[in-house]
């Protein structure tokens, strides 16, 4: 019997010292935050919102404008959330808006006269600094769970990496030296693929979304290592629910970044070893998510983002919270230094 007893006490402490570190992390970081990862829809009201991160303490967003909508939650446009950004100086940093019909289901290898068209407009935009950046591509996108995976703002998508539209894209980027956020599900053919296109363009910016599609930290170690231009974002990362929990699916490559608020330590010692190429994100996309009372809200997520940059040394911390987005995006913004964690 007490052989038997053993590894359930050892669990048990475990769980419960799990429990104590996220508890005393609770408050954790509590400077400055920048959104990198957010999104825009019609249905979002302006104020609202940035009252939402204002309250929160997150002092800026970079905002993904969503094409993709339906009824309830309608899709907006680069220019509508432009006029938002302008009206609201050092609130809002644009990127030009990729989530859309016409790239959704359009053959990467032949892309259509009205993606190039869009990359046109978007080559305008970043030449009069109204966006700062591209994003996000979405490549390899999992439906969400009961849409069926064909239509709207879930879609199912698959697209090859190591593709001419890409490389279009890729071109815009480089002339304009801004970076550009893709999603993209860590398969290992898509991995290859997108080693294939940065050896190729080293100087691209790419910033791969949701700890690099999820990946494992022995390959984000690998791809960091080998792509200095090469960024993740963390964005929706927290085991609060979506990509951090193993949301809509999981599959065999897909990687967890912490459990209970707590790092996981390969995880941790990543970003440690690459401080400067991590930053956090949000990422919220739609107007659910802003008006839901529980569950993985805007406010959640925020707060344990902010227990798991408390487990940082301070100056990797900043670098997380805020000062990789505004060096990545170049974004015009200061910063007030007296606020500390």
């Amino acid at each position: 019997m007490t052989q038997a007893r053993k590894p359930n006490l050892l669990q048990q402490m475990l769980v419960f010292l799990s429990a104590l570190v996220a508890c005393l992390n609770a408050n954790g970081y509590s400077g400055p935050l920048i959104d990198g990862h957010a999104h825009w829809g019609n249905a979002f009201v302006t104020e609202s919102v940035l009252d939402r991160y204002r309250s929160s303490g997150v002092m800026a967003q970079i905002v993904m404008p969503r094409y993709l909508g339906v009824r309830e939650d309608p899709p907006t446009t680069d220019e509508a959330v432009i006029a938002i950004a302008q009206s609201h100086p050092g609130q809002i940093f644009v990127l030009a808006g990729m989530q859309r019909p016409d790239f959704t289901f359009m053959d990467w290898n032949a892309p259509s006269r009205a993606a190039q068209k869009i990359l046109s407009e978007i080559d305008q935009k970043l030449a009069q600094r109204q966006v700062v950046g591209i994003g996000e591509v979405l490549v390899r996108h999992w439906a969400y769970a009961g849409d069926g995976g064909q239509i709207g703002r879930h879609a199912e998508i698959n697209q090859p990496f190591d593709s001419v539209f890409i490389r279009q894209i890729a071109s815009v980027a480089l002339r304009h030296d801004v970076p550009v956020v893709i999603h993209m599900e860590a398969y290992p053919d898509l991995v290859d693929q997108l080693g294939r296109v940065l050896n190729e363009l080293p100087q691209l910016k790419l910033v791969w979304a949701h700890g690099c599609g999820r990946s494992n930290p022995t390959q984000m170690q690998a791809l960091l290592g080998n792509h200095p231009a090469l960024y993740c974002d963390l964005s929706n990362m927290t085991n609060t629910g979506g990509y951090g929990s193993g949301w809509p699916r999981a599959e065999f490559f897909t990687s967890k970044m912490e459990e209970d608020g707590v790092f996981l330590d390969p995880y941790k010692a990543v970003i440690l070893n690459f401080p400067d190429r991590f930053f956090v994100g949000m990422d919220v996309a739609h107007q659910s998510r802003w008006v839901m009372q529980k569950g993985n809200t805007f406010e959640k997520r925020v707060q344990r983002t902010r227990a798991l940059l408390g487990q940082l040394p301070i100056e990797t911390a900043r670098k997380l919270a805020y000062e990789n987005a505004i060096r990545i995006f170049n974004i015009p913004l200061q910063v007030d230094m007296t606020t500390q964690r």
